[in-house]
């Protein structure tokens, strides 16, 4: 009968994955100016992938308060990266969705950021490449059972 046991998980391992991916995502968000802030670039990209989105389901899915979230909007908004409609079920609700510009903002700061990656993948020998390759599924996999 196979074990059902979990193994144990070497704490160095767990800090040293954790503080790489944490730097990793730092640097990327380091190497763009994309003149909106991280929050902003997050709510966009959420009301991109999920969108049309209520204000209260913006809120729920940033893990964010309805005031921080109505803060976030309106600036977006303001800088003509989205926009509310009026939900065609129930006119009293609002949805937010992205313009033509936050697509194309959200566009240059992925562009921006993959340009950055790129230079340092190009770095890589190809044994390195096969490695993080391997580790990237690791991660995909660690990322779906984490949630």
């Amino acid at each position: 009968m196979p074990s059902t046991s979990t193994p144990e998980v070497d704490q160095e391992l767990v800090t040293r994955t954790r503080l790489a991916v944490l730097r990793m995502a730092r640097r990327l968000r380091q190497h763009v100016d994309p003149g909106i802030t991280p929050s902003q670039q997050s709510a966009l990209a959420a009301i991109e992938s999920r969108g049309p989105l209520t204000l209260g389901e913006l809120a729920a899915h940033e893990n964010v308060q309805p005031p921080s979230i109505t803060r976030i909007v309106g600036n977006l908004e303001a800088a003509d990266l989205v926009e509310r409609t009026t939900d065609a079920s129930d006119r009293r609700v609002s949805l937010v969705q992205v313009t033509p510009a936050g697509r194309a903002e959200l566009d240059a700061i992925r562009a921006q950021r993959n340009a950055w990656l790129a230079q340092c993948l190009a770095r890589l020998d190809e044994h390195e490449l096969d490695q993080l390759r391997d580790a990237l599924d690791v991660l995909e996999h660690l990322l779906a059972i984490g949630t």
